[in-house]
């Protein structure tokens, strides 16, 4: 058979399910992605499900003349007709001239894909036409078509042949992004890895969009790497805007007195400072979702040739569940966000900085722990890491802050350190690691039980007078 009559026709849908029972070993990766849906013909179809179905059944691929005889029997007890249908169907599949098939599993992944869009579109238009796109997200569906075999373009490793390949991916400077402080590239030597998912956890204005951005900013001075925020609570502009702020050192005040002045200097602190770039969109509260940010990820960084080495999500609460289930439980919907927000970060081989709001309980607690995410205790076991940003109401009003990491994935847990915030400025730092004992998470906001690591001791409380004053 000639390759120019396959064309993506049903020859060449017959042709590759021909190769696919014949070949099973070679075309197991196009097994696994396969579906009925993306075959024409009520034979093609049926012969696709009952194949899938004696895989699942056997752990096998049958030859012709078992899978025939599997989908006649079994189809048979639904319409006989039906079912001669699908055994002719397989008899001719048996026929086909198969010695292309190199040639053909090359374009495999392809005819896959295609289909899956043709189908994605189907649903779609057919949901319109019904006006039954309640409940359906036509983003997320042509997403799901368009990443098909995505997750096929390497075999995996073998630790006995990929062993120097391996050391040299993960030691690699390129590997993962360096977030700019010190005391936390002490505690991550080898920085955030590509897939990870770093939650900032605080209350309501403790300096979450703050944090994000100064790491944000730190990541482009540091490295040749760009950053994709996505302001949802606060508009693009003004979280741009608190960018300029950090990088100038000027107040919004000073920007307001002397604009033009604001702009040159903007321009030469960029120019001077940043090796890469950050683009930042703005999306209303609850009105995007992971799909949509994932969209529109790949429309900036194939028009504008970025390369992401973390995306900012500012912030998780702000976000809209991709499907609205009414029947499925706040917990669950509010895990998934952090589920696909780690997928998000895997997909564009970058982490995922993503702040949240800790539940009303942690509030007065002096630090969280993974018991203090809003909506779902479940989200502790997605994420890679979580810093707290601790701050009691004496410290907040004297502008200091302090980071407790109280989830790490890839290292030490329970590392607290202490920090200046700079608010008109939109600076914060990281400064000494203080002691951190587990009576700091009782409730009542006991007094902080450590010293910094300098050696300057922390005054103790002894009474409750002291103790509400901190």
């Amino acid at each position: 058979m000639r390759w120019e009559t396959y064309n993506f026709t049903s020859d060449f849908q017959d042709a590759i399910l021909a190769c696919l029972i014949r070949y099973p070993s070679e075309f197991y990766a196009f097994g696994e992605i396969i579906k009925p849906d993306f075959f024409t013909g009520p034979a093609a179809c049926e012969t696709v499900f009952r194949l899938k179905e004696f895989r699942d059944k056997y752990g096998k691929y049958p030859t012709f003349t078992t899978l025939g005889n599997f989908a006649f029997d079994d189809a048979s007890r639904v319409n006989i007709d039906h079912a001669k249908e699908t055994l002719d169907y397989v008899e001719k599949l048996a026929a086909i001239d198969t010695s292309d098939w190199k040639a053909i599993l090359d374009r495999s992944v392809k005819f896959a894909k295609e289909r899956a869009i043709f189908d994605a579109v189907r649903k779609i238009h057919g949901a319109q036409t019904e006006n039954k796109l309640e409940g359906l997200n036509p983003v997320d569906i042509m997403r799901q078509a368009m990443s098909i075999g995505l997750n096929l373009k390497e075999d995996g490793l073998s630790l006995y042949d990929d062993s120097g390949r391996i050391i040299d991916q993960v030691n690699t400077r390129q590997y993962g992004v360096q977030c700019g402080y010190h005391e936390f590239e002490k505690l991550w030597k080898y920085g955030w890895g590509p897939g990870w998912l770093v939650v900032l956890l605080a209350p309501p204005k403790r300096y979450k969009t703050a944090f994000a951005i100064n790491l944000a900013l730190n990541i482009v001075k540091k490295q040749d790497a760009d950053v994709l925020y996505y302001a949802c609570e606060i508009s693009q502009e003004l979280a741009a805007f608190r960018a300029l702020c950090n990088v100038t050192g000027w107040t919004q005040d000073d920007f307001w007195e002397h604009k033009e002045k604001g702009k040159i200097a903007a321009e030469k602190a960029l120019k001077r400072d940043l090796w890469g770039n950050i683009w930042f969109k703005g999306y209303p509260s609850k009105s995007t979702t992971i799909s949509e940010i994932k969209a529109h990820a790949h429309h900036v960084i194939e028009t504008y040739d970025l390369k992401p080495k973390a995306i900012v999500i500012d912030y998780a609460e702000t976000v809209r569940p991709d499907t609205v289930d009414k029947s499925a439980p706040d917990w669950r919907q509010q895990a998934d966000i952090y589920t696909q927000a780690r997928a998000l970060g895997a997909e564009f081989g970058c982490c995922v900085i993503m702040p949240d709001r800790c539940n009303r309980e942690t509030v007065g607690k002096k630090v969280p722990s993974m018991k203090s995410f809003q909506g779902a205790f479940e989200k502790a076991g997605i994420v890679d890491a979580a810093i707290g940003l601790c701050a009691t109401d004496e410290e907040y009003k004297h502008d200091r802050v302090r980071y407790f990491v109280f989830l790490n994935r890839h290292g030490e847990a329970y590392k607290h350190f202490d920090g200046k915030v700079d608010p008109l400025r939109m600076k914060m730092t990281v400064e000494g690691e203080i002691d951190y004992t587990p009576d700091d998470e009782d409730e009542g906001g006991d007094m902080l039980r450590g010293r910094r690591k300098s050696g300057v001791r922390r005054k103790m409380a002894a009474g409750a007078e002291q103790t509400q004053a901190d």
